[in-house]
């Protein structure tokens, strides 16, 4: 009797660990699983939001053509995070596009690219314009005049376009030739740019 009664007690021991460890495994296992439902439904909302902000929208049927992208954080020492209206687009080269991040300037005349993206797409500097730059440092600077091609959803767009001498030269996309055939609209609030294809 004391043997079956010893052996009774320790099964209800046995069984108790066996219990206590199964519920903490299976504690784990759903954590484990939570977390990673969490972090992948994360990542879908992500991904949602930012395609439903730059996405790039082409309808044939009314003839509309626009073109959506977020503003960029750049962190300036002085200022701290600044809201940038960049926008990236292809750029025609020589093999052929290649996303490129411009600045969008409605205060730029002209498109402005450096020197080396005049070799990537094919513009032949000694047959371009040599002209002379003033920006709002107002020291002038050298550059040749010819034109870029990009790419807005399904469309070439040809804009005229200034190479400087100057390889630090960012990426500026001006108001000549889009500005005429588009309207931009820079939403602060929304931190969106618009750009709309006119009838």
């Amino acid at each position: 009797m004391a043997y079956l009664a010893y052996d009774k007690h320790s099964d209800t021991g046995e069984n108790s660990v066996d219990t206590t460890v199964k519920v903490q495994a299976i504690i784990k296992i759903v954590a484990l699983f939570g977390f990673a439902l969490a972090l992948a439904l994360v990542v879908g909302i992500r991904t949602l939001v930012k395609g439903r902000v730059s996405q790039v929208t082409v309808t044939d049927s009314f003839g509309k053509l626009e073109y959506s992208v977020p503003y960029k954080n750049t962190l300036y020492e002085s200022f701290g995070f600044v809201q940038e209206p960049k926008v990236t687009m292809p750029l025609k080269i020589l093999s052929g596009y290649v996303d490129t991040t411009f600045l969008l300037d409605s205060g730029a005349v002209v498109s402005t690219l450096p020197l080396q993206a005049a070799k990537d797409t094919g513009v032949d500097l000694s047959r371009a314009k040599r002209i002379t730059l003033q920006g709002f440092s107002g020291v002038p600077a050298f550059a040749y005049l010819d034109k870029i091609v990009i790419k807005i959803g399904n469309t070439d767009v040809e804009l005229p376009a200034t190479f400087t001498e100057s390889n630090a030269t960012t990426y500026i996309l001006g108001r000549k030739g889009l500005f005429d055939d588009f309207t931009i609209n820079f939403d602060n609030v929304q931190r969106v740019i618009t750009i709309t294809k006119r009838s």
